[in-house]
Formats: C-alpha cells, structure tokens, sequence
C-alpha cells in the first residue's frame, strides 16, 4: 500500500509518459495492499477463532491468489515484446505532446533526467515531434550537463546529448533487476504455497479433535 501511494505522489507523471494505461498502475498497486491486508486480516481471526468454515474460505482465497500470480506472470513473459512495441509506439506518441500539456511535458523530463535517455529509441526522435520541428532542437533534459541551450546546434556538437533511446534504457533497466523481480516473486509464492499447507494441515487437527470429541 505504502509503494503504491508512494509511485502515486512521486511517479505519476513518468507512467502517463510511458504508456497512458500505465497511469493507474499506482492504484492497482495500493488496491493489491488493501486485498492483502484485508485477506491476511480474514485469515488471522480464523485462526485465532479455529473456525473451520474461515479456514477453508482464506485456504481457497490464496489458492486464487496463486492462480491470478501464475497466468498474470506467464502471461506477461509470452507478451514481453508485444508489450515493447506497444510502449516503443506510446512514447513516440507521447513525445508529439511534449510543451502542450504540462504533465507529459514534467513527466518527460523526469523521465529523461532520471535514465539519462532522450526520445523513445534515440535522440533523433525528437526531430519528428511538433517541439523538435518548430525550435530545431531537443529538451534539455536530453543534456548530460544543463546549460543555456544545450539542447540546440546538434548539427555541430552531440556530445553532451544522451544518445540512447528511454524505451531501450527502460528494457535495460528491467533486464538488470529482473532477478530481483524474480526472487521477491518466488518468494512471495512460496510463502502463499506455505500458508496452504499449513491451512491443510490445520484443518485435519481440527477434523481430528471434532472427531474425538
């Protein structure tokens, strides 16, 4: 919940950039920390009351859960480079907005200063954007050091412009920490696995001192 409000305040503007869809991804994050918290809540006073009936409830809740996170996860690797192109051809969209609308114009900046990129694929996509065709130039967060009209004369002088393209930066990004991904991932999984378990395991003791009884 707290990442997803976080992303909320603090990212807002770089996911509209990124892709339009993206923009309520903060949301979905907080409504997942509300679910969990709601779930884990349910499955605590089941257990603390013994109650055979909510056991089993929370015990098929996180066997859905588990599901939802298996297609959800497949489903984006076999999508992976779809999902490229489709954002590779947002952006490109996206940067033909840059200086009419002042949250694409923040969130591009950002963006562009955050990975040190410019344009989609490289810097030259600027040129066939409205901002790059009416002042011959690029953003200044294209710059690897801001000066006064860094962004113009590319004709003579490229060197401080970052050369590499925000989607590439982006894929490369998630290259990089997709092990990490990956770990909190299965880690997460096997906790949920272990909370079945141990739910089953729950229920027969119950079932067996119902039956002494």
């Amino acid at each position: 919940m707290c990442i997803g409000i976080s992303a909320q305040t603090k990212l807002h503007d770089t996911f509209v950039v990124i892709n339009e869809a993206s923009s309520g991804v903060p949301v979905i994050i907080t409504f997942v920390g509300v679910i969990i918290v709601s779930i884990s809540s349910f499955g605590a006073i089941a257990l603390m009351k013994s109650n055979h009936a909510m056991i089993k409830v929370f015990t098929g809740m996180l066997l859905i859960i588990i599901l939802i996170e298996i297609v959800v996860g497949i489903s984006a690797y076999a999508y992976r480079e779809k999902l490229h192109r489709n954002l590779l051809r947002s952006f490109l969209k996206t940067l033909d907005e840059y200086n009419l609308e002042s949250q694409i114009t923040r969130g591009v900046d950002d963006l562009q200063r955050n990975f040190q990129c410019c344009g989609a694929q490289n810097y030259t996509d600027w040129f066939n954007t409205t901002y790059g065709y009416l002042n011959s130039a690029v953003p200044s967060s294209c710059c690897k050091t801001v000066t006064r009209s860094c962004g113009r004369n590319l004709s003579k002088d490229t060197a401080n412009i970052n050369q590499e393209g925000c989607v590439e930066k982006l894929k490369k990004w998630t290259e990089d920490h997709i092990a990490f991904i990956g770990a909190v991932g299965i880690s997460i999984g096997f906790a949920q696995i272990l909370g079945v378990l141990l739910c089953y395991m729950l229920l027969r003791v119950l079932k067996e001192d119902y039956a002494n009884l």
